[in-house]
């Protein structure tokens, strides 16, 4: 017989390398995280701003985080493809950033931040 998936797991298990994911960490922060790895039953994402490495299950629970943290994946809504080019930039400033003035945000890159939690929490998964 087959298994029919819940429209929150198939949100989840449609995520691929390049996404950008909202996660709310145990202490109630938000993960504006960039998809770099993704199998049939892990999601790898990099927390943008911290460049904090998290192994997620396809559930959309954190498996693996430094510090013994923990995370779940909230929203996997597409950001415009504006935003998105922002954050995969805003990612890799902060990857190879090295010193003032290289991690210095623009403008787009401020407003990103300021507004992307209003913009995940308003297109959550499903919580079926």
């Amino acid at each position: 017989m087959r298994q029919v998936l819940s429209v929150r797991q198939a949100a989840l298990d449609a995520v691929k390398v390049g996404d950008v994911i909202f996660g709310i960490a145990a202490g109630g922060q938000e993960k504006l995280m960039l998809v770099y790895k993704a199998d049939q039953s892990s999601i790898f994402a990099r927390h943008v701003t911290s460049q904090t490495l998290v192994e997620f299950g396809r559930d959309g629970k954190s498996r693996r985080v430094p510090d013994g943290g923990s995370c779940e994946i909230v929203s996997v809504a597409p950001l415009s493809s504006e935003d998105h080019q922002t954050v995969l930039g805003l990612d890799h400033k902060m990857r190879t950033a090295k010193k003032y003035p290289d991690a210095v945000l623009s403008k787009a890159e401020v407003k990103l931040i300021l507004t992307k939690g209003d913009f995940y929490k308003a297109h959550p998964l499903p919580s079926d």
